[in-house]
């Protein structure tokens, strides 16, 4: 049968692995995780407003039952017209588009030439 050894620094010697992860393995205990319920906030919309939410599943079903939708730290560019409205940064014009293909095949072109 096939065994697994490690050196030990202290006892200057090869020893098997179970005995050496016993002397110098630090005791972990496997545990869950468990996440703590949210903050209970009132509803400013739908037909909770005004009223407490007071757990995940509450706030879940209230999304869900008001179509609504819940945003994190996106820019306010990328929720307008799904992303495509003229204050993205991202999106580039077709007309830039296209300068930056001809520059870049004229690049190449050059690069051609040279060789």
């Amino acid at each position: 049968m096939r065994q697994r050894y490690r050196y030990d620094k202290t006892l200057k010697q090869v020893v098997p692995l179970e005995e050496w992860l016993a002397r110098n393995s630090e005791s972990t205990n496997k545990a869950h995780y468990v996440i703590g319920d949210i903050e209970p906030y009132q509803a400013v919309t739908g037909d909770m407003e005004g009223k407490w939410i007071t757990s995940r599943s509450a706030h879940r079903a209230f999304l869900a039952r008001n179509k609504l939708v819940e945003v994190g730290n996106e820019k306010a560019y990328m929720t307008r017209n799904g992303g495509m409205s003229s204050d993205n940064p991202n999106l580039m014009s077709e007309k830039r588009h296209e300068e930056r293909i001809c520059q870049s095949l004229m690049k190449n072109l050059e690069q051609l030439k040279r060789r």
